[in-house]
């Protein structure tokens, strides 16, 4: 009977730990913010790029799930955004009531927007402060760098500052290269946005598993498959906070209010209510890489720069990079890549390609396939082209096909080594001419490095 009664107890004791470990951790809410429309003043920028940047941008906190937005239809300039500041940071400090009306520049903000701002956590107003666009190298290149300002109006502070630069180009025309830069603007505003502190979420660990854990929020605050957080060791020094990383969890299902998450290793911390932070990321896995490749047959080639020249080879080095989306997805992943054989013979093919990858995760371990459709040239045709050609549309001497299978290691939070076996088999489509327009393959070895961004 005193066993049973202490084994009572102690039950009653974890639970009550892990309830007040639980009250501990902190959980992210959502805020309220005002998204002011992007600012160009004093840039010749043509309007019809400009069509549906404002809602883009407006979309961005939208679909980060974890804003109530209130979007506005006022421009400020560079110079307008820094008298704003001074204002509410004056009223404030001097507990002032607001004008009846304010003017910057060309904005008119009534007392009845004034006080509705008043009433939101944070203004976001985005800025253009530089934008160039010229016709170089056969192209026409513009490059637009973006100011956006996150304003504390409860407190009169500036929470941060997020300065984005964005390029396009086109051989067609200049409004194409300009809309490309502009389209960007939203990518890389969301990951700024993710990466400022009081918008990054926070949350706790619900339940844990064999394999995974369950975190409380999901789709209510904007947390997305592919996803990842770190787990929070805390513990009180002297009255003070220490915080480091035990742990990361990768996002593999996304529900209305709980997320259940893959463990990829992890410490001791790990428990119900531990700490659960996001990583914020570009959402783009980069993978370098070297490969061998091992032709099927011998390929009878021409020597470089040369025309029936005869040259054979049996194999060639190669050097490529994959781009993987990560964010938005978990085990199966869009992918696209740009490989170089260093075969002269072959007149050093350029290889794009794209195609889907599978992933089955073991902890730090990860087995992954990948197959593609591919698209190649080579170095002298596409020297060629960027010389010669107006349009933006590539040419390729040869299709075919890419697949490969292997592992990787999780070294550390944001990095993994990799190796794979590889085949390849690209047509020409001029075949009959030889040389380095003929059809090629073969099998080959790969390793290379991969960042997660």
């Amino acid at each position: 009977m005193k066993q049973f009664r202490n084994t009572a107890i102690a039950a009653v004791l974890l639970c009550l730990t892990a309830f007040l470990y639980a009250q501990e951790a902190k959980v992210s809410k959502k805020q309220d913010v005002a998204v002011f429309a992007l600012g160009y003043y004093g840039f010749n920028i043509p309007q019809s790029v400009l069509a549906n940047v404002d809602a883009e941008i407006q979309g961005v906190f939208v679909n980060l799930g974890r804003f109530n937005v209130l979007g506005q239809t006022e421009r400020f300039s560079s110079k307008d955004v820094k008298d704003f500041i001074n204002l509410i940071q004056t009223a404030k400090q001097n507990n002032t009531p607001l004008p009846d009306e304010v003017k910057f520049g060309e904005v008119q903000l009534t007392q009845a927007l004034m006080n509705k701002l008043y009433g939101a956590f944070v203004v976001v107003i985005p800025t253009i402060v530089d934008f160039r666009s010229e016709y170089v190298n056969n192209q026409y290149e513009a490059t637009i760098k973006t100011s956006v300002v996150f304003l504390n109006v409860a407190e009169g502070t500036t929470m941060g500052m997020a300065n984005i630069q964005t390029s396009g180009a086109s051989k067609e025309s200049e409004n194409k290269a300009i809309g490309e830069a502009i389209n960007s603007i939203p990518v890389q505003l969301t990951f700024e946005v993710r990466k400022i502190p009081a918008f990054t979420i926070n949350t706790q660990v619900l339940q844990v598993n064999f394999g995974d854990v369950k975190m409380q929020l999901g789709s209510d605050m904007g947390v997305k498959v592919g996803d990842e957080y770190v787990i929070i060791q805390q513990s009180q020094l002297a009255g003070l906070t220490d915080e480091r990383e035990d742990g990361l969890i990768l996002i593999n299902n996304v529900g209305p209010q709980i997320s259940t998450g893959t463990i990829l290793y992890s410490g001791p911390s790990l428990k119900v209510g531990a700490q659960l932070r996001e990583v914020p990321r570009l959402g783009i896995d980069v993978m370098p890489y070297l490969t061998y490749l091992s032709y099927f047959s011998p390929v009878k080639g021409w020597t470089l720069g040369t025309w029936n020249d005869p040259k054979e080879t049996t194999g060639t080095l190669a050097a490529g990079a994959k781009f993987i989306v990560s964010r938005g997805f978990y085990d199966l992943r869009p992918l696209v890549g740009l490989q170089m054989n260093f075969d002269t013979s072959m007149w050093l093919p350029v290889i794009a390609y794209g195609g889907l990858e599978y992933n089955l995760y073991f902890r730090r371990v990860a087995i992954t396939g990948s197959a593609a459709i591919a698209g190649a040239s080579n170095v002298l045709i596409q020297i060629l082209q960027d010389q010669l050609s107006k349009s933006d549309n590539q040419f390729f001497t040869h299709y075919g096909v890419m697949a490969d299978v292997g592992a990787s290691y999780l070294v550390s939070r944001d990095m993994r080594v990799f190796a794979n076996v590889n085949v390849q088999y690209l047509f020409g489509i001029a075949s009959g001419l030889g040389g380095p327009f003929q059809s090629y393959g073969g099998y080959g070895i790969s390793g290379g490095v991969l960042f997660k961004l």
